[in-house]
């Protein structure tokens, strides 16, 4: 069972560019701090602990090659790339995101070692085969079309013995209302699916399932802070979104609080490895 909303699955692009119109503007950069609490310039759910624990299980050296597929503004596939000097490159279906993107990569010196690229990853990957020793996608997979033609597409970049990371914050584990899954993907087409889909899915691709984490915890961590963060600056923020889009916002986040406080959707790490 994989359970879909949106009809057709089309990327909507205009709102993940609305998203991160002013991602790096000092108001924003104040809200992941206090959200996080390290800002690395993420969006997702990961926080930085989190990756830095993740970084060792990509085996990456000065000397590798790491993609992050719908990488956003950067912010987790720069500080992979910072602490393991590898050469990176980035695709993300928002020109908003990648400009952002860019602009840290910049910042931080990065400029040389990261590219970047806009892409629709429902679309086959615009690179080579066998190209890459790593693949990461952070909360992406739940928003994609075809998530085992994804697998595919990474198993064709990947060198042999190369690993796929990727987190998947759609996992149903329990009860979930029709109003709860639309009130869980306000910002364009969504799938989700039972425990062992992934598995399946990633073996037919050819890679070899390693490694499986379940990271709820860190979501509600997050979850709970962006929506505490939000709610103290509301009036600055009502002002930038307008109040539907505030209240909106708000909405999500306490779905996906209350989904993960009951364990109905649950948020699980993925480790594969290509044969």
């Amino acid at each position: 069972m994989v359970l879909t909303v949106a009809e057709g699955f089309k990327p909507v692009t205009a709102a993940y560019d609305k998203l991160y119109e002013n991602f790096d503007s000092p108001l924003m950069r104040q809200l992941r701090a206090e959200a996080y609490g390290q800002d690395i310039g993420q969006h997702s759910w990961v926080t930085a602990e989190e990756l830095l624990a993740d970084i060792p299980k990509l085996k990456l050296s000065p000397e590798s090659r790491l993609l992050d597929l719908g990488c956003g503004p950067a912010g987790p596939l720069t500080h992979i790339a910072a602490q393991t000097k590898c050469q990176a490159v980035g695709l993300d279906v928002s020109a908003n995101a990648i400009a952002a993107a860019r602009a840290r990569a910049a910042s931080l010196g990065l400029s040389e070692q990261i590219g970047l690229q806009q892409a629709d990853l429902n679309e086959p990957i615009p690179l080579p085969d066998a190209h890459f020793h790593a693949v990461v996608s952070i909360d992406v997979v739940l928003h994609l079309r075809d998530r085992a033609a994804v697998f595919c597409e990474v198993a064709r970049v990947l060198f042999p013995g190369g690993r796929f990371l990727f987190t998947d914050a759609g996992v149903i584990t329990g009860s979930v209302s029709s109003e709860e899954i639309q009130s869980r993907a306000p910002h364009g087409p969504a799938q989700f699916v039972p425990p062992g889909v992934n598995e399946q899915l990633l073996e037919r691709a050819g890679l070899r399932p390693i490694e499986t984490c379940n990271r709820t915890s860190d979501l509600l961590k997050s979850a709970a802070g962006r929506l505490a963060a939000r709610e103290s600056r509301r009036i600055e923020l009502e002002k930038l979104e307008g109040s539907p889009t505030f209240l909106r916002q708000q909405q999500y986040l306490q779905t996906v609080l209350a989904l993960a406080q009951r364990a109905a959707l649950s948020r699980i790490m993925y480790l594969a490895e290509s044969r």
